[in-house]
């Protein structure tokens, strides 16, 4: 699929964003937060900072590794109990990621509760950056017309 530069941003298939998601087991959406976090960060001065995406990178990639050990050595119950507890750790940090970027977008586009292209809490928090894709490319189209 072709990407197209229109804006800050890049206009993509959110359906290619959600096929890479699901393959991939959840490691392409912490790809999408940080090339997003990127573009925020060379674009405001209300820059996300570099510790925590690092921190939420490295909570994230210590959990997934921790669940893939637990659920091979599945008879080892300590194992998994562990891996949850720090899947929700995780989960913490990427929700918190996930918030920060949804609001510098936002501020970036100066949109409102309104405004059409406004990135809804409840949808970000249930379809984090496959519908931020969404909301990007509707932005650049609606910018065309």
């Amino acid at each position: 699929m072709k990407t197209e530069k229109t804006g800050i941003f890049k206009v993509e298939s959110a359906l290619k964003l959600l096929f890479l998601c699901v393959v991939s087991m959840g490691i392409f959406v912490i790809v999408k937060l940080y090339q997003l976090t990127t573009i925020i960060n060379q674009n405001s001065s209300n820059q996300i900072p570099k510790l925590f995406v690092y921190l939420t990178i490295g909570l994230f990639s210590f959990s997934f590794l921790s669940l893939v050990i637990a659920l091979i050595n599945f008879d080892q119950s300590e194992l998994l109990q562990g891996s949850i507890a720090l899947h929700v750790v995780s989960t913490v940090f990427d929700v918190a990621w996930i918030v920060m970027v949804r609001n510098r977008i936002n501020v970036i586009w100066g949109a409102q509760r309104d405004h059409n292209c406004w990135l809804h809490p409840l949808a970000v928090s249930i379809f984090h950056v496959i519908y931020i894709q969404y909301k990007i490319n509707r932005h650049y189209s609606a910018r065309a017309i």
